[in-house]
């Protein structure tokens, strides 16, 4: 049995080299791959990366010293606390506040309350515009039209009296007579603020309504009497114990009668 390989002997030395021209060929050996055995060791654990180690910040040294924003205090308002001792007193304070109040509620009341009572300048022909304020103080008798209180100055005098307001017509008494005038002045008021009151022979209560004067400084006032139907304001003359209406061309006395008053209380 041969030692050569099937394919031949090894080649020899020099393999490789290209054979020289004219010479026998040789034989070629490929080698056969061969197994060595390995001994084999478990995976070597891999380092792991240290962390960095963390550099504290840098110091520096310095002599400045830093000094903080100074901050305000904190604002604490004082508490009231109750004296034990006697209260301090203002004389007079109390009477200067009431006088006060007193002249402000005044003011007020004339602001947004008109007087209770005024007098109008008018005459025959105007005084019609006033009929949704005039004081109606009676009627006639013949058909009960109104008739309103007016004053007006004759002879020096200044005299209540009567205004027709359905025959536009104005009278006062004065000298026994029924004077008719033109120019004279109207009472405009509420009727809920005036009344009338019961009186006699010159006499008149309180509240009554100084209404004129005569030329002697005497004051008047206005009164009302029922004469033949009709209701008819007048005058009050103290002096002459009685009150006075014009009528039928007249000036007729009557020692009772009402007197418009103002509502006290």
């Amino acid at each position: 049995m041969s030692n050569y390989p099937p394919n031949g002997p090894p080649p020899p030395y020099g393999y490789g080299q290209q054979p020289t021209p004219g010479s026998v060929p040789g034989y070629a050996y490929v080698p056969a791959p061969v197994l060595m055995p390995m001994q084999m060791y478990p995976p070597q654990p891999q380092p792991q990366p240290q962390p960095e180690p963390v550099q504290p910040p840098p110091t520096y040294v310095t002599n400045y010293i830093y000094q903080q924003t100074p901050q305000p205090e904190p604002y604490h308002p004082p508490v009231a606390t109750v004296s034990q001792s006697r209260p301090v007193t203002f004389p007079g304070l109390r009477e200067k506040l009431e006088q006060t109040l007193l002249k402000v509620d005044q003011c007020v009341t004339k602001v947004l309350r008109p007087s209770v009572i005024d007098w109008v300048n008018v005459n025959t022909a105007t005084a019609s515009t006033y009929s949704h304020r005039a004081f109606v103080a009676g009627k006639e008798g013949w058909d009960d039209s109104p008739l309103w209180v007016i004053r007006a100055h004759y002879n020096g005098d200044f005299v209540p009296g009567k205004f027709a307001l359905k025959s536009r017509a104005a009278y006062i008494p004065h000298g026994g007579k029924e004077v008719p005038v033109q120019n004279f002045e109207v009472l405009l008021a509420a009727p809920h603020a005036l009344r009338w009151l019961p009186s006699s022979h010159g006499q008149v209560p309180a509240g009554a309504i100084p209404a004129g004067n005569t030329n002697q400084g005497e004051t008047l006032y206005i009164a009302r009497v029922n004469h033949l139907r009709s209701t008819t304001p007048g005058k009050v003359h103290p002096s002459h114990g009685c009150s006075y209406i014009s009528f039928g061309g007249s000036e007729i006395p009557y020692k009772q009668y009402e007197v418009l008053c103002r509502i006290v209380g």
